[in-house]
């Protein structure tokens, strides 16, 4: 009886098996002539009895966009159980699956097709949420790191608009493997930086170094409050700063200016004063030494080819051993070269920057422009890094703000070296007046405040800095003049506008020459001649300005009179009230009245200085006094203005010096005469030498100098 129960029930699998089967293949049937309906619904009977192939049918359906079932995630539910189920199968199940196309490669082609169409519908969404479904619904999937990739830059974005460094913050703890986690610390780091130091109080500055201690802007956070802690650089001020911030990172910097600016001076009785006001002084030990240093004046000297440093007495006070030396020390510091590299020395001989640098700027306000593999960045006396060498230029600062080029576009930056305006325009200026002038990518100029916003719109072909107030500029190839508020002070009508003296400037319209004031109004009528020459020579110098009518010069006064009849081919302006002027191809001198003090007889005359005059005859340079009388005669090749009762004279191809009598200070056989203050630093047949001019003798000569 039991054995007669048992066939029963094996003939009824095998009635049940057969069915399915048939029902399978009437599946696939219906599938392959895309009645889709049929197919669904007998695949979803079979599904008891035969996982693979139903949920194999059921997602092939489902991954169908030509029919109503299609939904990629559900197709994706099906294939993960076809997946599953097959992976446990037998080698017999398989067999029978075959004649469907139905193998492992089907199904890992179906799957990969499914996580396209998947990832393809992401992206047409491009969405945060799009995306994360998709990596979490389809995490095997090829292209689960490419929407992960979509994904940050969309969230990265919004973070970018929102600009907050909460904002930030929430994208890096949501997305710490995004690539743009580094850029999104970066500018988290600056905007907690702004928000939490918005108002510019200390107090916010010294929050924010207590509460974000790593920070990378705790260094312009010290900066700041040292900054605000002394803003008038007094005395009382950096030893308050001392005093109330020992840990800021300028306090060595505070004692240094402190220290210069008790002792600059210079008199010993000072020094020993500095030692009973601040005897906690930590650099006191260098005091006496730095006294001493002080009032040295150190000159670079050549011995070969090395260079060194040597003190009035011709002393040795920097060892011969760099291949260049600067002329000076500033801020204590001096460029030296080693290598074809820059570095600097303090006047003890300590070489405190390395010489590692292409190019480098003199120190100023501790801080220096310098360049390195072609790109430049900002070191303090410290040799600190200030600005990272990411630019192509970084100009001086002016209002504590500087050009810098990148990728061939100019922004600015501040003297904490903050980017405060991006690079993006093709052409910019210093900062004159509280605002600067940039070139737009239209080519047009305007002017932008130090906040980087445009005040005044780029529309100008071409401008100029502003000037107490004005600044000139150019449309339609006129020129015109502008004040700070972008208001038309003079209407772009005129060819040329010369710079402002005496409150006055001239302007060219034509061929004509007249004179406005600072307002824009015209005092002087547009009725003399131009000449390019005279838009620098026109200028008003002592109330006179030299014009020119029917091709003759004279000068007029503030008002427009003539005061020197136009009757001259040329003239200079005036100086120690004598003026040279040209006649007939001879140069002369006449007073303030136009009358002639010495009379045309030289090929060229120059304008006096020290009371002496430069002129030439036949070739030959020599000086008169101011009654004419020639007090050193024609006999220099070349010769320059006195100045300080020195003129450096050239005769015979060699260069000296000579005095007001014409006595020559040094005898004329040099080939390179340069002033180094009371100082010459002079050559002869390639060797150097150093000569005082209060001695008026050499105190230090190179090896074979004079020979």
């Amino acid at each position: 009886m039991k054995k007669r129960k048992l066939f029963i029930v094996g003939i009824l699998v095998l009635f049940h098996s057969v069915l399915f089967a048939g029902a399978i293949k009437n599946a696939f049937a219906a599938l392959s002539i895309y009645d889709y309906f049929k197919a669904r619904s007998l695949f979803i009977k079979a599904m008891k009895h035969d996982t693979v192939a139903s949920s194999y049918g059921l997602s092939v359906i489902t991954s169908h966009n030509d029919n109503h079932f299609y939904n990629v995630d559900t197709a994706y539910k099906y294939l993960l159980r076809a997946q599953r189920s097959f992976a446990t199968s037998t080698t017999k199940q398989r067999t029978k699956w075959l004649p469907f196309g139905i193998d492992s490669a089907a199904i890992k082609h179906l799957k990969d097709t499914i996580e396209f169409k998947a990832f393809k519908l992401a992206t047409s969404i491009n969405t945060i949420d799009g995306y994360n479904h998709f990596i979490q619904t389809y995490p095997t999937a090829k292209r689960v790191i490419s929407a992960a990739d979509l994904r940050d830059i969309i969230a990265f974005t919004d973070a970018e608009k929102e600009n907050t460094y909460q904002a930030y913050k929430a994208f890096m703890d949501t997305y710490p493997d995004a690539t743009e986690y580094a850029d999104a610390k970066k500018r988290y780091e600056i905007a907690l930086f702004k928000s939490s130091t918005a108002d510019h109080k200390i107090s916010s500055f010294i929050n924010f170094i207590k509460e974000y201690p790593k920070s990378p802007y705790l260094a312009a956070a010290d900066d700041s409050v040292y900054n605000l802690a002394t803003p008038h650089r007094f005395i009382r001020e950096y030893y308050g700063f001392i005093k109330a911030y020992p840990k800021n990172r300028n306090v060595t910097n505070a004692w240094h200016k402190l220290y210069a600016r008790y002792t600059m001076d210079g008199k010993p009785q000072t020094f020993t004063n500095f030692h009973a006001d601040y005897p906690d002084y930590p650099y006191a030990q260098h005091a006496d030494t730095d006294l001493i240093l002080a009032q040295t004046r150190f000159y670079p000297a050549r011995q070969g080819n090395v260079w060194g440093y040597v003190d009035s007495l011709g002393k040795t006070r920097v060892q011969f051993k760099y291949e260049w030396a600067d002329t000076n020390f500033f801020d204590g510091l001096a460029e030296v070269a080693q290598n074809d590299k820059i570095g600097f020395i303090n006047k003890r001989g300590e070489l405190v920057i390395p010489c590692m640098y292409d190019e480098a700027e003199h120190f100023h306000q501790t801080t220096s422009v310098v360049k390195k593999g072609g790109m430049c960045g900002i070191i303090s006396t410290l040799g600190q890094t200030i600005v990272p060498f990411e630019y192509q230029e970084i100009m001086n600062f002016s209002e504590g703000m500087a050009v810098i080029e990148k990728d061939n576009k100019y922004g600015f930056i501040s003297q904490l070296g903050e980017e405060v305006v991006p690079a993006q325009f093709q052409d910019a200026a210093d900062f004159s007046e509280d605002l600067a002038y940039v070139q737009n990518a239209d080519g047009k100029y305007g002017y932008i405040n130090v906040a980087g916003a445009i005040i005044i719109p780029c529309k100008y072909n071409w401008v100029s800095k502003f000037k107490n107030g004005l600044a000139k500029v150019q449309s339609n190839s006129k020129f015109g003049l502008i004040g700070r508020e972008g208001d038309t002070i003079l209407n772009c009508e005129y060819d040329n506008i010369g710079d402002f003296a005496d409150t006055i400037a001239m302007v060219v319209q034509g061929n004509k020459v007249g004179y406005i004031n600072r307002r824009g109004e015209i005092i002087i009528p547009l009725k003399y001649e131009y000449t390019p020459d005279l838009l620098t020579g026109g200028m008003f110098h002592d109330g006179l300005a030299k014009i020119q009518l029917h091709k003759k010069r004279g000068f007029i006064n503030t008002e427009g009179k003539i005061v020197i009849h136009p009757e001259y081919d040329d003239a200079q302006p005036f100086s120690q009230d004598l003026s040279a002027v040209l006649s007939e191809k001879k140069w002369g001198y006449i007073n303030h009245k136009g009358d002639m003090v010495i009379h045309h007889k030289y090929d060229n005359a120059g304008n006096f200085s020290d009371s002496l005059a430069r002129v030439t005859i036949k070739g030959q340079t020599g000086f008169i006094d101011l009654k004419g009388k020639t007090v050193i005669d024609m006999q220099y090749d070349a010769a320059t203005d006195f100045s300080n009762g020195m003129s450096q004279v050239k005769q015979a191809q060699h260069l000296c010096l000579i005095d007001k009598t014409g006595t020559a200070i040094i005898p004329c056989q040099l080939s390179s005469i340069q002033t180094l203050g009371n100082v010459l630093q002079v050559e002869l047949n390639g060797k150097m030498a150093l000569f005082n001019l209060q001695a008026k003798s050499y105190f230090w000569q190179e090896t074979g100098f004079g020979k």
